[in-house]
């Protein structure tokens, strides 16, 4: 599967996880393509899927600072960050 399917796809489930919606987390493809993730309107971060990688970049990094290639664990991963906040 291609990038923007892949970035669809997680995007679809953080919008549907039921943790995150308590949360007050939103995402949405973004203008590159990534998955934005936001909390009450601040970017926390962005996920890009690159060759079957997905991988998390913080609000105000330039660099990723995790990467999986599950879509289950990029869950995972987002809502422990978001939890942080």
């Amino acid at each position: 599967m291609g990038a923007n399917v892949q970035n669809t796809n997680l995007m679809k489930a953080l919008e549907a996880h039921k943790d995150l919606k308590q949360l007050g987390v939103t995402a949405a493809c973004g203008p590159t393509g990534g998955v934005v993730v936001d909390r009450w309107h601040h970017v926390r971060g962005v996920w890009h899927f690159h060759e079957g990688h997905f991988f998390w970049i913080p609000a105000g990094y330039t660099q990723p600072s995790f990467r999986t290639e599950s879509l289950d664990e990029a869950l995972d991963y987002t809502v422990t960050e978001v939890s942080k906040s």
